[in-house]
């Protein structure tokens, strides 16, 4: 399969996931992949719609080989890897590479917008103020911090 062949199929694969047929975007991927194809970004999205469509254990595979191949979307990468972990149930670790992707991409919007979906922010103590009320603002940090040295401590603890 020549190089023009294999973007026509992989564009037609992201626009069946775009509009949700899973199905048809997988069957497509798996071919292009099973034709030869090691783009990064034609295994990223495979693993992903693998894990969308049930293999869950062989699509994060497929994203995870992805990430260590790097090749020239690594930011899309990351975040189809934080996807097909979240749906495999692993919404830590998805997370956690989320997170080493900001680390290497710092810009990148989609990015931090995948991890606000995954970690959302908590509620404010005083609902009737509004988030940026200064009791909200100062309360809300003063719970941040003794959240983390709450879990600081208990580690320590846990050592010992």
């Amino acid at each position: 399969m020549d190089a023009n062949e294999s973007e026509i199929l992989f564009e037609q694969a992201v626009s069946d996931y775009r509009r949700g047929s899973f199905g048809a975007a997988e069957r497509t991927l798996s071919r292009l992949i099973e034709s030869g194809s090691r783009d990064p970004a034609h295994i990223s999205y495979c693993g992903l719609l693998l894990a969308l469509t049930g293999k869950r254990d062989r699509g994060v595979a497929l994203c995870e080989e992805a990430v260590v191949r790097n090749g020239r979307r690594a930011s899309l990468l990351y975040r189809n890897l934080a996807r097909a972990l979240d749906v495999a149930g692993r919404k830590r670790d998805a997370i956690e590479a989320l997170n080493r992707g900001l680390l290497i991409h710092p810009e990148e919007r989609q990015l931090r917008r995948e991890l606000q979906r995954l970690v959302p922010r908590a509620e404010p103590l005083f609902p009737s103020l509004g988030r940026r009320h200064v009791l909200n603002r100062y309360a809300g940090l003063a719970r941040s911090v003794s959240g983390r040295m709450w879990v600081a401590f208990a580690g320590l603890r846990r050592d010992v």
